[in-house]
């Protein structure tokens, strides 16, 4: 089974992509993950990646599909969940072009919606450990110490792309692609749509259902 999940940030795709992953067998592929390892690095890649990240702007999509082919090609498994891409039709397109190749196909395309308030606040509210790299917010899921990482004790900040004017600015630009990209899956008849407003566990319980009974 191949699975994507769609939907603007802040939707939580990340979290239900780990649990799909570990209820189904699959593995987990994140582009954000993929990125930010990337832009640890000092490459010529990693500095194109840097300058669009840190205004809050998307990555080019040939530099994000062939990030996303390379990581899939390597992938031996017989089924596998993406999380942070495809963000527009033009991915959506390179992707279903790249699985063709290799006689394969999308089996869903999950919509994981909410709130445009609620996504502010809840990436706004987003804070990762300058050491580790642990995530938190404030609001859904604080440290026990105030600015200070549970796991390591390292302080805690809050990332460029989180800060509130960049994060409304990723949203709007985010919109602005959306609606091509779920009628291209709908046009499939792949997509299913999840309203991402509640708990985790409501939202995953959802989510399990619809790929447990289709």
């Amino acid at each position: 089974m191949k699975i994507v999940l769609i939907g603007p940030p802040g939707v939580g795709k990340g979290t239900q992509a780990i649990l799909i992953a570990e209820e189904f067998g699959m593995e987990h592929f994140s582009i954000g993950d993929i990125f930010r390892e990337i832009l640890k690095g000092s490459s010529e890649l990693s500095l194109k990646l840097e300058r669009y990240v840190n205004k809050g702007e998307l990555v080019p999509d040939d530099i994000v599909f062939e990030t996303v082919k390379e990581t899939i090609s390597k992938d031996e498994s017989t089924g596998w969940v993406l999380d942070g891409y495809p963000r527009n039709k033009n991915q959506a397109e390179l992707l279903d072009s790249f699985l063709k190749g290799e006689n394969g196909s999308l089996d869903y395309a999950i919509c994981l919606k909410s709130n445009k308030d609620v996504l502010i606040e809840r990436l706004s509210s987003r804070r990762v450990c300058s050491n580790c790299g642990a995530i938190y917010n404030l609001q859904m899921n604080p440290p026990k110490e105030k600015n200070t990482c549970d796991e390591c004790g390292e302080t805690l900040i809050q990332r460029k792309d989180d800060v509130r004017e960049t994060v409304e600015k990723r949203i709007l630009i985010f919109l602005r692609e959306f609606t091509p990209l779920y009628t291209y899956y709908c046009d499939q008849g792949i997509i299913r749509e999840v309203n991402s407003d509640d708990s985790v566990g409501e939202v995953f319980g959802r989510v399990k259902d619809i790929l447990s009974n289709g």
